[in-house]
């Protein structure tokens, strides 16, 4: 069963349109169509997406043939995304810039990419990968979610702090990450602390002061070492913000 055919048996196995089968993974349904129809495929990081939103078998797509330059395509046009928007702070990038920074044709670029928000939902999928499964690791350890913030997540976010910069700091491009941290890391946090749904108030404020502390910090001109960064926070915690405990 090749890949195209992989989705659609799965997207109909759960009784979802493609449009449903689309949100649930954060891209359009066009690119579902896409795919079921065998005019291109999904990225490795939207596979792994959906093998984590299904909770599907690490090898689900491994019988999938893309040959080496689809994925260096990918990569090019990734990579010149991020270049793009680094370069602009206030407009987002386009499809004929993108194209000539990757040497990828425009042609290419949407057979990969048919739409603006799987480009940006892809890039936001690639940079989030290891962080979420570092996360997700400590949470079923039963780890305090205030332990993973500051010891796991925050050394992982320092390391792409000059990607994250970007995606904090690009108007076109924030609210579409900062909805996506916070809806992933609050399904997370239900997941592995089922009695936390019992109050989606207090789990949606302590999920938006963490994101808030991650905002500033790599919003910044200077972004501040990761050391005073941990203590600073520790800091408030221990002397402003009452003991949160997973």
């Amino acid at each position: 069963m090749i890949i195209g055919d992989q989705i659609k048996h799965l997207r109909t196995a759960h009784h979802l349109t493609q449009q449903e089968f689309a949100t649930k993974i954060y891209i359009s349904y066009q690119s579902v169509s896409n795919w079921e129809n065998h005019r291109s495929y999904p990225s490795t990081e939207i596979m792994l997406l959906i093998i984590d939103t299904f909770d599907l078998p690490l090898n689900y797509f491994i019988a999938k043939d893309i040959d080496a330059t689809t994925d260096h395509e990918e990569t090019l046009i990734l990579s010149s995304f991020l270049k793009c928007m680094a370069t602009s702070r206030d407009e987002a990038p386009n499809l004929k810039t993108i194209q000539q920074l990757s040497c990828v044709s425009a042609e290419r670029v949407q057979h990969h990419f048919p739409s603006y928000d799987d480009l940006v939902y892809t890039l936001i999928n690639k940079v989030d990968q290891d962080i979420k499964i570092r996360v997700e690791k400590r949470l079923s350890d039963h780890e305090g979610v205030l332990s993973i913030f500051i010891n796991d997540m925050a050394p992982l976010l320092y390391h792409k702090k000059e990607t994250l910069h970007i995606l904090y700091t690009r108007p076109y491009i924030k609210g579409v990450w900062m909805h996506f941290i916070n809806t992933k890391y609050q399904s997370l946090l239900i997941k592995y602390n089922p009695d936390i749904k019992k109050n989606d108030l207090d789990t949606a404020y302590l999920i938006e002061i963490l994101t808030t502390f991650i905002s500033i910090w790599l919003s910044q001109p200077e972004i501040e070492p990761l050391e005073q960064f941990q203590k600073r926070i520790t800091y408030l915690v221990n002397h402003n913000i009452a003991s949160w405990h997973a």
